[in-house]
């Protein structure tokens, strides 16, 4: 299946995930000059450009105002759906301004309750989120992980591979226990049958 990449103005040193030949590339503002300095021309280009500074001279853009109701990732997510995409793989979005990744947090939940998947890479942490859906990791020999409910309470919240494991667990969105679990070497699986997790890990170096 095709994916929809996009990047922010975040720095990326490195690609775990590269686009393919039949995924899009959506730059959000300053987004465009990481994708370039990746190697990777954008399909598109969008934003206000108030981080950037000045629009890129390309023809594939799209000009936002400074004042309005999403951010420049929000808003390629939103021209990724039009395009017919639902998974979604955004690098430059986590870290930097904590509010921008409270919003990216939100954005990743909006994505799971429509049906698509969103995977948020950073330097040093990345996340997703579940709706009624499962996420397995392969081997992975040590590295932090957590998982949050996401507005509400999740039911039947499954952790197995992991140093802590549970079963049918019911997790609250006020509840932390979830914080600081770990990989220990061998496949994972994090799974929720009704309800929302925001799961967190340490992005493998």
């Amino acid at each position: 299946m095709s994916r929809c990449f996009i990047f922010g103005a975040l720095n990326v040193s490195k690609l775990s995930e590269r686009p393919q030949k039949e995924d899009m590339v959506i730059a959000a503002d300053k987004g465009y000059d990481v994708a370039l300095s990746l190697g990777l021309t954008p399909d598109l280009v969008v934003g206000d450009f108030d981080s950037r500074g000045e629009a890129p001279e390309v023809e594939n853009l799209v000009r936002l105002q400074v004042r309005k109701d999403d951010t420049d990732v929000g808003h390629a997510v939103e021209l990724g759906f039009e395009r017919g995409y639902t998974d979604f793989v955004i690098y430059g979005a986590v870290g930097g301004l904590l509010d921008h990744t409270f919003a990216n947090v939100a954005i990743a939940h909006d994505i799971a309750r429509r049906g698509g998947k969103a995977l948020f890479i950073g330097e040093k942490y990345s996340f997703t989120a579940l709706h009624n859906s499962e996420k397995e990791f392969s081997y992975r020999d040590g590295g932090r992980i957590s998982v949050f409910a996401l507005g509400g309470t999740a039911h039947g919240v499954s952790i197995k591979g992991l140093d802590y494991e549970v079963e049918n667990f019911t997790l609250h969105c006020t509840d932390h226990i979830g914080v600081s679990n770990a990989f220990i070497g061998k496949p994972s699986r994090l799974s929720v049958a009704r309800g929302d997790l925001l799961i967190v890990w340490q992005t493998k170096e």
